[in-house]
């Protein structure tokens, strides 16, 4: 009996065992065989759904750049091709240049040299035009200022300073002063109308007394990005007279045939007007400057003759950036920071 007990016990342990043995070997062989499938789908998809790097700010110009290539002109072919329209015609939706997509020019700078966007961002507002010359890389830092002078200006002689109308094929920056001496801005009116289905950037047009001092600075400091830059006074940026046009080598022979004035190879955006008497015999800007430093400092006068001298340079050193308290003699008087 026991014998035979010990045979029954024996013959149901193997089954016992089986069993066990299956219990735990099923829930293993799923878990496996999701693992293998958790993974091949993982690498499969991997590549599919990996999002894209986020650019950082210092490929933002890259990025435009890219942009303002899809119209493609010959380095070497400064005659542009002879139908501008057509050149253009893929440039008509592309975005307004800004101030890292302008190019510098031998007669001032871009408007905001290329550097500026490295450097830390400045103060909002400094205490002389010398300071912001020293310590801003933009000339939005003398903006009120420029303002005021541009307003002073367009009191003493209407015609020196016009506004640009507008026009669906023109487009500006930001921060560039759309002005022009009368008989300048009529010719260019003709361009842009002649050329209805092309589109022109300028990256600069009329630039103050203000703003030259300032990119002058940078240039004798070789600082902000600029390398050279014509002392104020002399500019034809401050006549009203120049341009500096993104599409430059496209719209070379439109603007030539309006009697504007294509600079050379070594200043390919820099365009002057050059017809008949449009030379002033003065700097409007200058003296505009001039009537407005005297106007708030009786007590030390300075020669209103136009004339960018020592004596003039040093007021505008201590000039304040955001414009005088007391502004423009003629119509709305403005105020210092409006």
């Amino acid at each position: 009996m026991a014998l035979d007990g010990d045979n029954r016990g024996s013959g149901r342990s193997p089954r016992r065992t089986l069993l066990v043995g299956l219990g735990l070997a099923v829930p293993v062989v799923v878990i496996a065989v999701d693992v293998v499938f958790i993974v091949r789908g993982q690498g499969s998809t991997r590549p599919a759904t990996a999002p894209a790097p986020a650019a950082s700010g210092a490929t933002g110009g890259s990025v435009r750049a890219v942009a303002k290539s899809t119209v493609e002109f010959p380095e070497g072919d400064d005659d542009g091709p002879a139908n501008v329209d057509a050149a253009l015609a893929s440039s008509a939706a592309s975005d307004a240049p800004t101030e890292d997509d302008t190019a510098m020019d031998d007669d001032g700078a871009s408007e905001e040299p290329a550097s500026a966007a490295q450097k830390p961002a400045p103060p909002q507002h400094f205490a002389t035009v010398q300071d912001a010359a020293a310590g801003s890389c933009t000339t939005v830092s003398v903006e009120g200022l420029s303002k005021q002078i541009i307003e002073q200006a367009r009191c003493l002689n209407p015609k020196a300073v016009v506004p640009l109308p507008p026009r669906a094929n023109l487009v500006t920056g930001p921060h560039v002063f759309p002005y022009m001496q009368s008989d300048a801005r009529d010719h260019l009116v003709r361009v842009l109308d002649a050329h209805k289905n092309a589109t022109m950037k300028l990256n600069s047009a009329l630039r103050t007394v203000a703003q030259q001092y300032l990119v002058w600075r940078w240039s004798a400091s070789k600082s902000c990005g600029v390398e050279l830059a014509t002392r104020p006074g002399e500019s034809n940026h401050e006549l009203g007279l120049a341009l500096d046009v993104a599409e430059h080598s496209s719209w070379r022979s439109a603007l030539e045939a309006e009697q504007f004035h294509w600079l050379g190879a070594s200043d390919r955006v820099h365009f002057d007007y050059k017809a008949g008497d449009a030379q002033p015999r003065k700097m409007i800007d200058v003296l505009a400057f001039q009537k407005l430093w005297n106007k708030n400092h009786p007590k030390d006068p300075v020669n209103e003759d136009g004339v960018y001298s020592p004596q003039t340079e040093q007021r505008l050193k201590k000039a304040p950036p955001d414009g005088f308290q007391s502004g423009p003699s003629c119509g709305k008087a403005s105020r210092r920071g409006q």
